[in-house]
């Protein structure tokens, strides 16, 4: 099974429905051909949750994303419903904290899951990990963390979750990756931050800014992530697998339908990878 022919599957009333076009009732995806993923951990990785999909039987790469939580906390389960889904279409992710951790995180932490990942990719239980692409995204806190990936070089896109730039806000102006922002609206506390930081982009970074009116951190703690983690799974397989489903989404009425307020600039420098769908 593709990935590709499974994206626009719907997870409804607590099952999966069968793949279908973007419609008005769908909202969060159903799992993947890996299904759900458990989060472990590695020695190699102190203090950090890793959510890999089973390598058995394909030859598939992996790209990966690194994600930070919210109030920048040291669980790396508290976002489980949708980590386990983006394994389950085929990538390593990676957050900062222990799974049922505590204290806080820092975005050192969030370099140490590029690190792990850039220096493991290819080997062993990672050997299908693809760590020339690599998403560097968060919730709230974990936002900003991702937000300081920005310049590092081996980071391809960076999303933000419901957060905005807290201090520095002039560093906006020099980000020049691909980004996404997910928003819950007026109602959410990161509003106001995430609008400033939208407008201070420099002309010519590709941009995609959704605002969903259900405040902070809208459904992304829903059945599978809800809309918001679907917009981030969208966006990754555009950028990384070239998927035509994920690209209409943000260039088309998919994220309309869903019921996204977006705003977008330079969408059409983003050079995709040549698709490249995971067999199951």
């Amino acid at each position: 099974m593709k990935v590709n022919s499974i994206l626009a599957a719907a997870f409804v009333g607590g099952a999966s429905a069968s793949p279908t076009k973007l419609e008005a009732r769908q909202g969060a995806l159903g799992f993947g051909p890996y299904g759900g993923v458990s989060s472990t951990t590695d020695s190699n990785l102190q203090n950090h949750a890793i959510y890999l999909p089973s390598t058995t039987g394909t030859k598939g790469k992996f790209p990966v994303l690194v994600w930070g939580n919210g109030g920048c906390g040291g669980d790396g389960n508290s976002n489980s419903k949708f980590l386990s889904v983006v394994a389950s279409y085929g990538y390593l992710a990676i957050a900062s904290g222990r799974p049922g951790g505590s204290g806080s995180t820092t975005s050192a932490m969030m370099k140490q899951s590029i690190d792990f990942a850039v220096k493991y990719a290819g080997t062993g239980k990672y050997a299908n990990v693809d760590a020339t692409k690599i998403m560097a995204s968060g919730f709230s806190c974990g936002g900003v963390e991702a937000m300081d990936m920005s310049w590092d070089s081996r980071v391809t896109t960076i999303g933000v979750v419901s957060s905005g730039l807290l201090t520095n806000y002039t560093a906006a102006s020099k980000y020049t990756k691909p980004i996404l922002y997910t928003i819950g609206g007026s109602g959410d506390v990161a509003y106001q931050n995430a609008e400033r930081d939208y407008k201070a982009l420099p002309s010519g970074t590709p941009a995609w800014k959704g605002n969903l009116n259900l405040g902070h951190g809208g459904d992304l703690f829903g059945n599978n992530g809800g809309k918001f983690g679907r917009a981030g799974i969208y966006w990754m397989e555009w950028l990384f697998r070239g998927d035509k489903t994920a690209e209409a989404y943000f260039l088309g009425d998919g994220a309309k339908v869903d019921g996204w307020a977006i705003e977008k600039k330079s969408l059409d420098k983003i050079k995709p990878a040549t698709a490249d769908p995971v067999a199951a």
